[in-house]
């Protein structure tokens, strides 16, 4: 069975392209412009969340903070990704278990989600 990935990135552009790029790499993605609520995320039983820090309402980071913070999320992982150079510094504060600066590279970030799902 393949993984599955909860993508949200609000650019319409990046979320297709990434969406493709992870499917053609053998991973389920749903993707979402923007956050819903937890309990509809929870539901799509993800193995990986793979968040954009720059949303239009709520960072990423304050929605990995979320997801730490919850025990039926607290584990799975959460990936960062952002252009915002100081995305190091807001992945340290939501706690996420990686982060990703754009662009990026199909392959690093395949490597990352593996590594974090294995």
């Amino acid at each position: 069975m393949s993984k599955h990935i909860v993508l949200i990135e609000d650019e319409p552009d990046i979320l297709e392209s990434t969406t493709l790029l992870l499917e053609n790499e053998g991973f389920r993605v749903s993707g979402f412009k923007a956050f819903t609520t937890l309990e509809e995320m929870v539901a799509l039983q993800p193995d990986c969340f793979l968040l954009d820090e720059n949303l239009p309402i709520i960072s990423g980071h304050i929605i990995c903070i979320l997801f730490k913070s919850k025990p039926v999320t607290r584990e799975i992982p959460v990936v960062l990704i952002s252009a915002n150079p100081a995305i190091k510094q807001k992945a340290a504060l939501g706690e996420a278990d990686a982060y990703i600066g754009k662009p990026f590279e199909i392959q690093e970030l395949v490597d990352v989600l593996m590594r974090l799902m294995i």
